[in-house]
């Protein structure tokens, strides 16, 4: 329960955070989405050339010590971006670039920081505080991160509407820092697996690895991420990190141009969050039934059905185009949720403890990769009447994912029409 806490308290801070930067970077340097997509860009490029390292970090530094400096980092990184904000909104006389600069290097620190303490706790202490069975840890952990996908805009909406909004937030996570540092302290007291080696339990719909794929120590190459089994799933999770299609900062900017009000986009990201919560529900029953790998498969095609309206909610004479892009993206986190977690339990399946930390971060630079492909795109296509071109290629990179993990089943399993229950 107290690593439930803390992680809402992480991922609280961490969505309210997020929404508010974009929201706020629109507000100063409105009529382009060029600025956003530059923060974007450098904050995610920091993360496709760092994570592997922050992954490797993980695994030789002690674990109590390594999650105290990750929240460390993404407090502070918080607070003196909320600081700039408050200045470039409230003074007329504030340097708007020195301010811009300032906060683009401490999101870098925080995304990092941030990525450090999501490979510890989710892929590692959850592992060792349930011996390997994360199915039902798991769940619970993504349905509270999609609480606060869900919550948190909607309360940054109504904020944003005063001009106190950074100022409260910068307190929040000053308080919120000190309960989460001493709630890690207590969980990790509690646990003393998490002082030990440990070694995780094989589901039967997972094959153990190989011995070319057995620990090596701890140092993970590229290339020993490419030839593990984990590859393809998790490349497949990566390519879904190429895409406009969501109620991410890039699609949040383009709808604030088109004329939406904070509020109404807090809502409407808020309905696509509760949308993703029923894949946490969604995913247990599935997996009893079909299996995690099959259940990866059908929430991947699910996500490509539904994001098929929102692309022609972009032919601008089709009627109900509205209603087809908020509610084709919003069912489409059903599958996009499904899959992550599905994605994450292979990955602990999978990949040995102390491998771990490597792999996880190669998967994050990856992700990363492809997440800064989308802010390429919005820089090439800053216009916002050319938004459609990152539209479709981000639709195609939805697809290419579902295609490669698709020949990642008919591996494992020798087939893929399955017309049995397991």
């Amino acid at each position: 329960m107290l690593l439930y806490i803390s992680h809402f308290l992480t991922s609280w801070t961490d969505r309210v955070f997020e929404f508010l930067s974009y929201i706020l970077l629109a507000k100063i340097f409105h009529a382009s989405l060029l600025l956003p997509s530059i923060y974007g860009f450098i904050t995610t490029l920091s993360a496709v050339f760092l994570s592997s390292h922050v992954g490797q970090w993980e695994d030789n530094v002690p674990r109590l010590t390594f999650v105290r400096l990750t929240l460390l980092a993404q407090k502070l990184a918080i607070i003196i971006c909320c600081v700039m904000f408050y200045f470039m909104l409230q003074r007329e006389d504030f340097p708007r670039m020195v301010g811009y600069c300032v906060i683009v290097v401490c999101s870098c620190v925080l995304k990092l920081a941030f990525i450090g303490n999501n490979i510890a706790v989710e892929k590692d202490w959850v592992a060792v505080i349930t011996g390997g069975d994360t199915e039902t840890m798991i769940t619970v952990m993504r349905r509270i991160d999609l609480f606060c996908k869900t919550v948190a805009p909607v309360s940054i909406g109504f904020l944003t509407l005063t001009p106190s909004a950074p100022v409260i937030v910068a307190i929040w996570n000053g308080l919120s820092y000190v309960v989460e540092y001493h709630m890690i302290y207590r969980v990790y007291k509690a646990t003393p697996a998490l002082d030990e080696e440990f070694t995780p339990l094989i589901d039967h719909d997972v094959p153990s690895s190989p011995p070319n794929q057995q620990s090596q120590g701890n140092n993970v190459s590229f290339m020993d991420y490419v030839r593990h089994d984990i590859f393809r799933p998790s490349l497949a999770l990566s390519l879904l990190y190429l895409t406009v299609l969501s109620f991410g900062g890039i699609m949040v900017s383009y709808l604030k141009l088109e004329g939406y009000d904070d509020a109404t986009l807090g809502i409407l990201r808020a309905v696509a969050g509760v949308a993703g919560m029923g894949a946490t529900y969604i995913l247990p029953v599935l997996s009893r039934r079909i299996g995690i790998i099959r259940t990866g498969l059908w929430a991947l095609w699910f996500e490509v059905a539904c994001l098929v309206p929102v692309i022609l909610s972009f032919v601008k004479s089709i009627p109900y185009g509205p209603f087809l892009l908020f509610g084709g993206m919003a069912t489409s986190r059903i599958g996009l949720w499904l899959y992550d977690m599905a994605e994450t339990i292979l990955l602990q399946q999978f990949v040995d403890v102390d491998q771990m930390g490597g792999v996880a971060g190669w998967q994050h630079s990856l992700c990363n990769f492809f997440d800064l492909s989308q802010y390429v795109l919005t820089m090439l296509f800053s216009d916002p009447r050319m938004f459609h071109v990152p539209v479709f290629i981000s639709f195609l990179s939805v697809l290419l994912a579902t295609i490669i993990y698709t020949t990642f089943v008919k591996k494992q399993r020798g087939h893929l029409v399955h017309l049995h229950m397991d």
